[in-house]
């Protein structure tokens, strides 16, 4: 495994764990972005996972830049905290030169 692929997955596991702490406080509250919350939090342990495999190995690190393009529009309201940490994520990813 690279060292871009450890970098972004470090990355990914912030913005993830930001999300499991904002989902955990969208489900307390009954809040009606919790399924998104959700969703984003299942999208970012899934990237993580899939940047750590080690058989088969991992994509490019450029394969994951879409993704996390997507996850960082989808960061409004109440998942503006993850934002930066995806974004942060996303500029590892985007200095990756192979």
């Amino acid at each position: 495994m690279s060292l871009a692929h450890q970098d972004v997955a470090a990355a990914v596991r912030k913005a993830r764990d930001q999300a499991k702490v904002t989902l955990a406080d969208l489900e307390t509250h009954g809040h009606t972005q919790t399924n998104q919350s959700s969703s984003l939090y299942l999208a970012l342990v899934g990237i993580q996972k899939r940047l750590l495999t080690v058989d088969p190995p991992p994509s490019p690190v450029a394969r994951f830049v879409p993704e996390l393009e997507q996850l960082v529009r989808e960061c409004q309201g109440k998942l503006e905290p993850v934002r930066p940490l995806l974004e942060e994520a996303l500029q590892i990813a985007l200095r990756d030169p192979s």
